[in-house]
């Protein structure tokens, strides 16, 4: 028996050994092929899935978001896969250098591939590199094996990989084109096996036995795409779209893939993103596809959500169903941390019901229950402001909007928007509160004295009240410190000053009529009452007497120092103005617009803002078509101050008869110069258009410029011509900046430029693009002998200084073995970009030792390029050519 396991043992190892790369046998190649698929491809695919399962346990979805189609790691979040995926890549690495058959890849054999599952594991490489967020590195390895391995299933699938991989490098349009075209394809494959005629049952039988045969046979054979590649174009085609803001498309697809086959899971997802985009669009077929969603079972918290954005997204229906279920859920303990959520539905459905108060109470208790999760919080107190707003409440509506301003967190939904309206609020109530504060001091000043002393001591009562009050509600009392009222220390210099019960008691009581008296969390809505129109001293001793109070109130008082008194009626005037402006450009209000103008022209004559007030107010009733009062104040500017700039902007408005005779004029003269044009006298065009260009108070500058570059155009396109063609274009950018004119010559300029960088291109042997409005990037070439750190501070100094909007970011990364580049990134478009360019070149502190490093403005696409060729110098003359 030993003797037999001895031989055994001997046999199997001589037949190991025997099992070169070389032979292309059954046994040969078995063997190769279980090492390449357990030892590299299934261990180094156990890896990634193991990877993939741990990111998608660790994270949270975001449900304030539309949900990303396949879940992906940030850049941070990435670095935790470089351990395992490096391990899975050199597994992959070692299992192709032992194994590939033949090894030594000449002769007739330097194309072949006898091993089963190389391609695989090329295939597991690729994609180590795209969870590494090495995305060239990545491109590269899908692209060898698209070019080595044409006979293989994975021939298509990496050309899928290749999409996914642009897809991660914004290269958004080379992604959709290839995976269109994949599409396309299987169509056609599609048609022609119905008309393709089946393999003979001998040639079957001889491929079963003649590996050669078969391998020749496959080739000759054009590969089929896969069904399981095919099923998984939509929903990426769906994630592109989305990604690139084409959400209509994204859409489509996402229809289109609820049609194939997925594991329940994923397709739950799927329709949820499809109700997303639908909810957005405001498009109620959102609300059918959130209930599939809570019909196909899915796990709990995507249910909730469902639930949520089904009430938040449903028709003028009948709503009875729906608000049920949201009663339901407030009964479940489980729900005890979503109640702010169910009471925001709640207050939606409420509203399109057109049960407001109803509504604002329900939004009120989102506010209160909201503990834990500020994304809803901001939510909620932004729709709160909003309604304010829209009832022009603006102090209320800038209390909201102020309060999400003390929520900790860095980054949320629409925050730009958000503090777009914050600033405009902010104004609004800085410019009321100098207002209020002034008149109310002016007024006192014009009691009598026995009045005034009245009026001070009931402030002091109200004051004391107050803080009494204050100090007695434990949620206030606890909260004093946490959230204070609006900074307004910049209008106000005294310790107290009295309010006008025109604004805030007015407020308050109109608040309170309203929704009643409810107790905020946050503390400003109770406690700001007070600080909005005092500035409370929380050193102030609680025993502070009434006529110490009495005293210092009096001392703030501006009665008897006369240019105290002349400076706060300026601030009036001032703030005045200013809410006048606003209203009627921004908040576009016109009813308190005309209401602050008013005043200012009834009280403030014949200081400056009152004469720009008669013309603000000629303006607004011209827009409102009350030509009465808009002619009554044209009178009043013209006859009372008839030298002031804004009677000449009257007069101008209406043109005099002898300037409308000469545009008339011209408009005809033009005319008929375009009838010439359209009937090809292109040299006759040319010559009026520079003859009337020569004149460079022409009325009609904007359209000659256009129109002479619309016939160059037409003309011989010689290198001289086409280069004043350029000129001309670029004199009418500049000249009629910001109109159609404008706009035109810039489109015809851009287009222009694209054309010409085809036809460079189509001469020159690169493989760059040339595309101005996509986003771009700015690269110093780095050689060995510079410091980088010292380079990265100093470009960031230099950002700092000079562009701190853009919020630019500064890193390095490799290009070659001795060559770094440090790189600048994102600008918009080409355009912004060069004004960077054109700064650091000229810089003369923080970047002038790198005047003669190279350096360059790049697009995503084209540095996937620089990637692969590893050397700037053919680049760098493709951005003189096109650039510069």
């Amino acid at each position: 028996m030993k003797l037999t396991k001895s031989v055994f043992t001997a046999l199997l190892i001589m037949l190991i050994s025997q099992c070169s790369t070389e032979k292309n046998t059954v046994i040969h190649r078995g063997f190769h092929n279980l090492h390449a698929k357990y030892n590299g491809f299934f261990n180094a695919n156990e890896l990634i899935k193991t990877s993939y399962n741990n990111f998608l346990e660790s994270r949270k979805e975001d449900y304030n978001e539309i949900l990303p189609v396949f879940p992906f790691t940030s850049n941070e979040e990435a670095k935790n896969w470089y351990a395992p995926m490096d391990t899975a890549y050199k597994k992959c690495e070692l299992v192709i250098f032992k194994h590939r058959m033949p090894h030594k890849k000449r002769g007739k054999n330097r194309n072949k591939e006898w091993g089963k599952f190389i391609d695989d594991n090329w295939m597991t490489m690729g994609k180590t590199r795209y969870y590494k967020h090495d995305f060239p590195s990545s491109l590269k390895i899908f692209q060898h094996i698209e070019n080595k391995y044409s006979s293989e299933n994975n021939y298509y699938e990496s050309i899928f990989w290749q999409a996914k991989v642009l897809i991660e490098m914004q290269a958004f349009d080379e992604a959709e084109e290839i995976l269109l075209n994949l599409l396309v394809k299987y169509e056609e494959q599609l048609k022609n096996l119905k008309n393709k005629s089946k393999t003979p049952t001998k040639e079957k039988i001889k491929m079963v036995f003649d590996y050669e045969y078969r391998m020749d046979f496959l080739e000759d054979q054009e590969k089929i795409i896969l069904e399981k590649t095919i099923n998984k174009i939509y929903p990426t085609l769906a994630a592109l779209y989305i990604k690139s803001k084409n959400n209509l498309k994204a859409i489509e697809y996402l229809e289109l893939a609820l049609d194939k086959k997925y594991k329940k899971r994923f397709k739950t997802r799927l329709t949820f993103i499809l109700a997303q985009l639908y909810h957005q669009k405001e498009n109620y077929k959102a609300s059918y596809y959130y209930q599939e969603v809570v019909e196909s079972n899915p796990e709990y918290e995507m249910a909730f959500q469902a639930k949520i954005n089904r009430a938040l997204s449903f028709s003028k229906g009948d709503s009875k169903a729906i608000k049920a279920q949201l009663m339901k859920m407030l009964k479940d303990d489980k729900n005890i941390e979503y109640f702010d959520q169910i009471y925001y539905a709640l207050a939606e459905i409420s509203f399109k019901e057109n049960q407001k108060n109803l509504g604002i109470e329900q939004l009120q208790k989102s506010i209160n229950l909201s503990l834990n999760d500020p994304q809803q919080k901001i939510k909620s107190m932004r729709r709160m402001g909003d309604l304010f707003y829209d009832d022009s409440e603006y102090i209320n509506s800038f209390l909201y909007y102020d309060s999400i301003q003390k929520i900790p967190l860095k980054k949320y939904r629409d925050q730009e928007l958000i503090l777009k309206r914050y600033q405009l609020l902010k104004d609004i109530y800085l410019n009321e509160l100098s207002v209020s504060r002034n008149d109310s001091l002016l007024d006192l000043c014009s009691l009598s004295e026995e009045e005034r002393n009245n009026k001070l001591y009931e402030i002091v009562e109200m004051e004391i009240s107050k803080k009494k009050e204050v100090a007695n509600t434990p949620l206030l009392a606890s909260n004093s410190k946490k959230l204070s009222a609006p900074n307004s220390n910049s209008v106000i210099n005294t310790s107290f000053f009295i309010w006008d019960q025109g604004l805030l008691q007015r407020g308050k009581n109109e608040f309170e009529k309203k929704w009643g008296k409810i107790i905020f969390e946050d503390n400003w809505r109770r406690s700001s009452k007070t600080s909005l129109f005092f500035e409370e001293n929380e050193e102030t001793n609680s025993t502070y007497t009434n006529n110490e109070l009495f005293e210092e109130l009096l001392k703030s008082l501006p009665c008897e120092n006369k240019e105290l008194r002349n400076s706060m009626e300026d601030s009036v005037l001032l703030s005045l103005y200013n809410l006048g402006l606003i209203h009627h450009y921004e908040t576009q209000d016109l009813v308190k617009a005309i209401k602050k103008f008013n005043r200012i022209v009834e009280n403030y004559q014949p200081k400056m803002e009152a004469i720009a007030s008669i013309y603000e107010l000629h303006n607004i009733f011209y827009t409102l078509n009350k030509t009465d009062l808009s002619l009554k104040m044209k009178k009043l500017l013209l006859e009372k101050y008839p030298k002031s700039k804004y009677a000449k902007l009257l007069l101008e408005d209406g043109i005099s008869s002898d300037v409308q005779n000469e545009l008339t004029l011209e408009k005809n003269f033009y005319s008929q110069l375009y009838n010439k044009f359209q009937t090809e006298n292109y040299n006759e065009v040319l010559a009026s258009c520079n003859n009337k260009l020569a004149d460079s108070n022409n009325i009609l500058t904007c359209q000659y410029g256009l129109l002479k570059a619309y016939t160059l155009k037409k003309l011989n396109d010689t290198s001289a011509n086409n280069q004043e063609l350029i000129s001309t274009l670029k004199f009418v950018v500049e000249k009629c900046l910001g109109t159609f004119y404008g706009d035109q010559a810039n489109n015809a300029l851009s287009a222009l430029k694209v054309k010409s960088a085809k036809n460079l291109i189509a001469k020159k042997t690169w493989n760059f693009n040339y595309n101005p409005d996509t986003i771009h990037y700015f690269v110093m070439i780095a050689p060995k002998n510079l410091k980088i750190n010292k380079a990265k501070n100093n470009i960031a100094d230099f950002n700092m200084s000079n562009f701190s909007d853009l919020k630019l970011k500064v890193f390095n990364t490799f290009l070659n073995t001795s060559d770094q580049m440090v790189m600048v990134k994102f600008f918009k478009n080409s355009q912004i970009a060069l004004d960077y360019y054109v700064s650091f070149k000229v810089n003369k502190g923080n970047v002038k030792n790198y005047k003669n490093e190279d350096f360059f403005l790049i697009s995503p696409n084209n540095l996937k390029e620089l990637y692969l060729e590893k050397n700037p110098k053919n680049y760098i003359e493709f951005f003189n050519a096109f650039y510069q």
